[in-house]
């Protein structure tokens, strides 16, 4: 009795810090030197800038974010909430993921090919007062 008791014990235990415990997901970052494009504007380009890229994925989910100064500062992900949708673009040759906000339209986008590691990428942002896409591509260094 004593024996099962024990074993019921360390099975409880051993649940509880499962389901108890936080689930992270390993965080990659990519170096990458961008430049900007507005094409509604004549294709006015935006000062050139280094940004990282980081990349997670969580069960299905592929989560990338551009980090860098604005208008470089930009998310993009596969996962559907309250107030976006998200599309998973990942393909055998690039990997990518789609955001669009239900309520403003606004769509944000990120992709990485793989053999040439070239990230192309958009993000809805107002500028000077106006409703504008910038399109952004640079070269990346492999992920640390």
């Amino acid at each position: 009795m004593t024996m099962n008791l024990t074993r019921l014990l360390q099975a409880t235990l051993l649940c509880m810090a499962v389901f108890v415990a936080p689930v992270y997901a390993q965080t990659f970052k990519m170096p990458c030197e961008v430049e900007g494009v507005i094409p509604a504007m004549d294709d006015l380009k935006i000062k050139p800038q280094k940004v990282v890229i980081e990349i997670q994925s969580m069960g299905k989910n592929i989560f990338l974010k551009m980090n860098g100064p604005e208008p470089y500062m930009l998310v993009a992900n596969s996962l559907a909430t309250e107030e976006y949708t998200g599309k998973n673009l990942t393909t055998a040759k690039e990997m990518g993921a789609f955001r669009k906000h239900k309520v403003t339209g606004a769509e944000s986008e990120i992709r990485i090919e793989q053999a040439t590691v070239i990230v192309t990428a958009f993000t809805d942002t107002t500028y000077m007062g106006k409703k504008v896409r910038v399109s952004i591509t640079g070269p990346c260094g492999m992920p640390r």
